[in-house]
């Protein structure tokens, strides 16, 4: 009686078809990495900066401006500057026309609040930083101290023309933030959107 050897198709085959499934599990994991919160971030940032800056452009009232970075040459006019080097400013209120306004070696206190760009989850953008809790009550909300210079760019820019009792908001373009490598609750390549409420000058 003839036997057949087996040829070991079976398991040949079985490790094809195990491939084929690991494939597809993975093809379906990086279509629902990429359906996340931050997918296609840099871009999103970036036109959404740009989006901004033409309608602040546009307006320039004493009210809604462009703010050329601090490090930025003051001899320098607003159109020779580069857009990723400024910051724009929506004035929320006014503290007083003849009240102080910090040096870069001044120790400020404020009261401010850090969103992200507005995402599928968030309307608003995600608040990644806060210094109250709760809603914003002036009689109990303890602000944050810090010298002006130990600020990211964007924050240290505007509190350098801010005065004291100035509620501003700004957006800082990512390269005047946290960069292309983010912070610990900041993902890289984010335009930040800044409440700031500027209480006190603490060296005064």
């Amino acid at each position: 009686m003839m036997t057949t050897k087996k040829s070991g198709i079976f398991p040949i085959g079985l490790f094809f078809i195990i491939c084929s499934l690991l494939f597809s599990v993975c093809a379906c994991s990086e279509e629902k990495e990429e359906d996340t919160e931050f997918a296609n971030w840099q871009p999103r940032n970036e036109t959404y900066f740009e989006q901004q800056y033409q309608q602040h452009l546009a307006a320039m009232t004493s009210d809604c401006f462009v703010l050329p970075s601090i490090t930025q040459p003051s001899s320098l006019e607003l159109k020779d500057v580069e857009h990723t080097k400024c910051i724009l400013v929506d004035v929320i209120s006014r503290g007083g026309k003849y009240n102080s306004i910090p040096l870069h070696t001044d120790v400020v206190s404020i009261h401010y609040e850090g969103r992200l760009i507005p995402s599928k989850s968030y309307a608003s953008g995600y608040v990644f930083d806060c210094s109250w809790d709760g809603d914003f009550d002036p009689a109990v909300a303890k602000p944050y101290e810090l010298t002006v210079s130990g600020f990211i760019n964007g924050v240290y820019t505007a509190l350098e023309h801010m005065q004291v009792g100035d509620h501003w908001r700004i957006t800082v373009p990512y390269q005047l933030g946290y960069g292309v490598s983010g912070s610990s609750n900041v993902p890289g390549y984010s335009t930040l959107i800044f409440d700031i409420r500027l209480a006190s000058i603490e060296d005064e």
